[in-house]
């Protein structure tokens, strides 16, 4: 007996091709730059903010698609953005301090600038650090012309903002000092700094008022002097009190004399509590010249 099994086949409908749709589709939407544009109120606010929403083609050299535009800059945000920066400065220019005993020329600008910059970010100004090479327009400038040294007191000329570059002008004049010395020994410094020691020591008996006096001639006029070793002057790149600190001597680093002006030396004679082997001078010379060196 021969049993026929009935060769059904079950007939699925045809499937769409999807795929080939989404394509056409996807290339349509490339080619035509598609930008839809809506706002909306943020609740208890009354800034409007509209964001834009674009297909972007991709282009050669990009990495990604972006297929969604970022929010663009509320009004507010634009005012803000084109509102002028806060000037660093209430005020540029030239003025005189009083620099205090010990304080060092440089510490004088160090506080004047931290006062500045603490006014600066008060007002909303924004300094930067001596240091950045960023931003050299938000760096708040202060110097000194000129350098007083840490045993010395009296005016300290200062210059802010446009002021630091009129700072040498001030400097080609004379200039006034009050000294006072003493006889019988000699520091490295040429000075009572504590960083000095005494190289040497010598009699003074026999100095008198009268040859006090008669020497004060061959310091005056046009002279030559060599300067100290403890001093901000460069030698080969580098200052010579920080070689001095490192243990150069003057004959190391072979100083040579320079060439200064000394207007008026006089002895002050009218101080009745400085005696010998204390002594005063008033003293006017010209730009270069150190009093510790006469």
């Amino acid at each position: 007996m021969t049993t026929c099994r009935e060769n059904r086949t079950r007939i699925l409908p045809r499937r769409r091709d999807n795929t080939c749709l989404l394509r056409v589709l996807l290339l349509v939407l490339l080619a035509i730059s598609v930008q839809m544009t809506f706002s909306f109120q943020t609740p208890g606010s009354c800034l409007r903010r509209s964001v834009t929403i674009g297909l972007v083609r991709k282009t050669k050299g990009t990495s990604a698609t972006r297929l969604f535009g970022a929010a663009p800059k509320s009004n507010a945000a634009q005012d803000i953005a084109a509102a002028p920066l806060v000037s660093l400065y209430r005020s540029e220019g030239i003025f005189c301090v009083n620099k205090p005993l010990r304080w060092t020329s440089s510490d004088v600008v160090s506080y004047i600038r931290g006062m500045l910059e603490r006014d600066a970010r008060e007002r909303g100004a924004k300094p930067v650090k001596v240091t950045s090479r960023r931003n050299k327009s938000r760096i708040l400038r202060v110097g000194h012309g000129g350098t007083l040294d840490p045993l010395a007191s009296g005016v300290l000329v200062i210059g802010v903002g446009k002021g630091t570059k009129e700072l040498q002008s001030y400097l080609s004049g004379s200039k006034k000092y009050k000294a006072r010395g003493e006889f019988g020994f000699e520091t490295t410094t040429l000075d009572l700094d504590e960083a000095g020691e005494v190289t040497k020591r010598m009699p003074y008996n026999h100095v008198t008022i009268d040859a006090l006096q008669d020497s004060l001639s061959h310091f005056k006029g046009t002279i030559m002097q060599v300067p100290p070793i403890f001093s901000a002057i460069r030698k080969e790149g580098k200052k010579m009190y920080e070689q001095a600190r490192e243990g150069k001597t003057a004959e190391e680093l072979k100083l040579e004399p320079r060439q200064v002006e000394v207007y008026n030396l006089k002895l002050v004679t009218d101080n009745d509590d400085i005696q010998l082997p204390s002594f005063e001078l008033n003293i006017e010379c010209g730009r270069g010249t150190y009093v510790r060196s006469l």
